[in-house]
């Protein structure tokens, strides 16, 4: 049993030596076309439920549209889900992120975030989620306006590797 539990904690410090957040990372890092990382730690803390889909079969695909803008694409065939975003990629000062965000869709928004990872032969992994935000409006009788309040979301989650 400790045996066990120790290859389990070796394989583990390995996966997490093996794979780095990549600080300042450029276009040309996330330029291209990304499949299953199938990497042993995927999805390790997470459970699948209504409101959290663990996409195995998520395909991404990023392409620079000017010099400091790009399109990230995603698509989760398992759970009929596509999400495009269009912008900076990094909004945040944690330059190992991507964080873009989406226009209202009726009642809809939603939000992208990746940590962009390397490895020592230079492969990029990409681990985040899209958040489906969804929203209600309620009518503020005291304050004689319309509040919008987030009433439920649901997490894409992936983890891919750059082809």
């Amino acid at each position: 049993m400790c045996s066990l539990l120790l290859a389990a904690m070796v394989s583990c410090e390995k996966e997490q030596k093996e794979w780095s957040k990549l600080y300042g990372y450029t276009q040309d890092d996330l330029v291209g076309q990304y499949s299953y990382s199938q990497s042993p730690g995927a999805f390790a803390s997470l459970v699948e439920n209504e409101n959290a889909h663990l996409c195995s079969d998520a395909v991404v695909s990023i392409a620079a549209t000017s010099e400091q803008n790009i399109t990230f694409g995603l698509s989760c065939p398992d759970h009929n889900f596509q999400r495009s975003f269009s912008g900076k990629p990094s909004l945040m000062s944690n330059a190992f992120l991507i964080s873009m965000g989406s226009e209202w869709v009726g009642l809809k928004r939603y939000a992208l975030s990746a940590t962009v990872l390397k490895n020592a032969q230079n492969d990029i992994r990409l681990e985040g989620f899209v958040s489906e935000n969804h929203y209600e409006r309620f009518y503020n009788a005291d304050e004689e306006r319309y509040d919008t309040v987030l009433s439920n979301s649901v997490n894409y989650y992936f983890d891919v590797i750059k082809n």
